[in-house]
């Protein structure tokens, strides 16, 4: 039992109260003490209420609700001892929850960062977020962190998707906001969902009634693969194989390693820390020298004569780098990398075609043998993705949250249940329902992100997870209260996380707009409204009409594209497209008979209808059943 006071961790100086919702305040103590809670404002008590510690060292008490302002002051206390929360504000608090698009930061390479940290100085909007851990069991003490109010200094590590909203918000309603961030990347939707929810879906009930009947016995795996975690990244943070420098060096004896030819491809992937060396030739000392590695999946270190070069982290794409001139010398040099993978040990190097040291207008060509060895280090642990279970982040992460009245959550998650994306429309709903549920708030403001486009544009329509997850997606809008940002545009084919952060933040911050304030404002691209056959000049057409058009449809670039027609075979090919007034008028001569229609339907789609607010059109895709 607790023997002195405490708060819970989420009441800290510079902490934010959400406006006109009655308040919930609580923490630990001795049993049977009387705690009394007093907010005040300068010298004034503005209110106090009483309660008592209860047989398992737990106090709660309520508050009225408060209108925005501040700054306040909380003062507990029992006996002699009491604790001072200073420095509050009341207004709108966010909760961002969902996976690395999510949990991006302003400097792991978003566009613009530097510039947006720099310009960051706001008392008005503070970051809460919540260290990552998971639980078999729900817990109720919130994962130790800190309110940080937003400045050049704290900025960086801000939530990129979270920032762009936050800003956009306090600068149009004057009044604090703050943003509770509780993500974790590379996790799926069952993981934040609670087990009491999962129990009434088929696909999940199973593994969600053994976590909750054996979750003493799940706790003890997840506290091992914990300690696993910890020697695996001291492991790929040590410097003790290379801090003698000896391994870098040109007469470093690589004989006995293997000789592999590089760049590899999945079929020939490595594992574990892997080291590779190569020499090249330097007849002439150059004017300018860089690097283009083309991919160093995912950690990377690179050195050249023992110089270290370039450090790739996990959330960086790797990079052309300027080399120093002084790096090379005349004759024998050699280049040795690093590379480790912390997400699935499957190490790749190198990327054909962009592998090379630009020596001025001269390229050295990188590719072919390496000597490469992944014995010099410790095999990294066997790390199992306990994070990925029913519930576990649920019950650490989102549980602790619920008696913290929020204005809504805005939610970036679904690239880690694509391979799952037939269960998805049913889970999510479930998600955001159990949330209200947990939250006691049944039209509790929940919006989300659409998935942007991944992976290679194709030629031709095919069929689509990454397009059967986002109209997954976009079937929890039949919730209340619920707003979608639409993302198809600002994708990126080789990186899941698209650096365009800000476009992302302002299309939330236009839905909270019209779901949460209730203001007339364009928040949504255009959707479909209704399809209708028709014969035009003779020729079968296909009219879709659409809602949110506000001021008109708009493309972007010379043509309409990402719409594709299919007959009763089921066939599709692309069509073509034709903007008239609100509606767009679809047909390809290869389809005489439309049947089915797809817009956006894709991976990665060109697709390009717009509406003048500049908001992307909805992907859909639609069945004609008789015309």
């Amino acid at each position: 039992m607790p023997d002195s006071l405490s708060l819970a961790s989420i009441f800290c100086d510079h902490m934010v109260f959400q406006r006109n919702k009655p308040l919930t305040i609580w923490g630990t103590g001795p049993v049977g003490a009387w705690i009394k809670a007093s907010l005040l404002q300068g010298q004034h008590h503005l209110l106090t209420e009483r309660t008592q510690v209860d047989l398992a060292g737990r106090w709660q008490l309520h508050l009225p609700s408060l209108s925005a302002g501040g700054p306040f002051q909380l003062k507990v206390g029992h006996g002699n001892t009491s604790l001072l929360v200073d420095d509050i504000l009341v207004g709108d608090v966010w909760l961002a929850s969902g996976q690395s698009n999510m949990e991006w930061k302003l400097s792991w390479q978003t566009d613009d960062w530097q510039q947006e940290v720099a310009n960051s100085e706001n008392t008005q909007i503070r970051f809460f977020e919540l260290s990552k851990t998971y639980s078999a069991i729900p817990q109720d003490n919130i994962p130790a962190s800190a309110w940080k109010i937003s400045s050049p200094l704290t900025s960086a590590e801000f939530s990129a998707v979270a920032w762009h909203f936050a800003k956009r918000y306090q600068r149009h309603t004057g009044i604090a906001v703050a943003i509770i961030d509780s993500s974790w990347g590379g996790t799926p939707a069952e993981a934040w969902t609670s087990l009491e929810a999962l129990v009434n879906i088929n696909a999940y009930q199973k593994d969600a009634q053994n976590m909750q009947q054996h979750g003493p016995k799940w706790q003890q795996k997840f506290s091992h693969n914990d300690e696993l975690e910890k020697q695996k990244w001291q492991l790929l943070d040590s410097r003790t194989a290379f801090a003698d420098g000896k391994l870098l060096a040109a007469d470093f004896d690589d004989s006995t390693w293997s000789t592999v030819n590089l760049p590899n491809l999945q079929a020939q992937a490595l594992s574990d820390i892997v080291w590779a060396r190569k020499h090249f030739q330097v007849s002439t000392l150059p004017r300018s020298v860089s690097l283009d590695m083309g991919e160093l999946n995912q950690i990377a270190w690179v050195f050249i004569n023992g110089q270290q070069v370039y450090t790739k982290g996990w959330q960086d794409t790797t990079e052309r780098v300027h080399i120093p001139l002084n790096t090379l010398k005349i004759g024998d040099n050699i280049i040795v990398v690093r590379v480790a993978n912390s997400w699935d040990n499957t190490v790749l190097i190198g990327e054909k075609e962009r592998f090379y040291l630009a020596l001025d207008y001269q390229n050295v060509d990188l590719s072919g043998p390496w000597q490469v060895c992944n014995n010099i280090e410790p095999k990294i642990p066997d790390v199992k993705s306990y994070k990925w279970k029913p519930g576990v982040l649920y019950n650490a992460m989102i549980h602790p949250l619920v008696n913290f009245p929020i204005s809504g959550v805005i939610w970036y998650q679904g690239e880690n249940n694509v391979g799952t994306q037939a269960l998805y429309g049913e889970l999510f709903k479930t998600l955001i329902t159990d949330w209200r549920k947990q939250w006691q708030e049944p039209e509790l403001p929940f919006l989300f992100v659409q998935l942007a486009s991944y992976l290679k544009q194709k030629d031709q329509a095919t069929n689509s997870d990454w397009a059967l997850l986002r109209e997954a997606q976009a079937s929890a809008l039949m919730l209340p209260n619920t707003g979608m940002a639409v993302t198809i545009d600002i994708g990126d084919a080789d990186d899941i996380h698209p650096r365009n952060k800000s476009d992302v933040g302002e299309r939330l911050w236009r839905v909270a707009q019209h779901v949460v304030l209730k203001e007339p404002v364009s928040y949504s691209g255009p959707g479909l409204a209704k399809v209708e056959a028709k014969l035009v000049a003779g020729k079968n057409v296909l009219v879709v009409s659409y809602h949110h058009v506000d001021g008109g449809l708009k493309v972007q670039g010379k043509e309409l594209l990402g719409f594709a027609l299919a007959g009763a075979d089921g066939k599709f090919v692309n069509a073509h497209a034709l903007i008239d007034g609100d509606s767009i008028i679809v047909s390809s001569p290869k389809v005489k008979q439309a049947k089915m229609l797809r817009y956006a339907w894709a991976d990665n789609s060109p697709a390009n209808v717009y509406n003048s607010a500049g908001l992307p059109a909805v992907p859909f895709r639609y069945s004609l059943v008789d015309f």
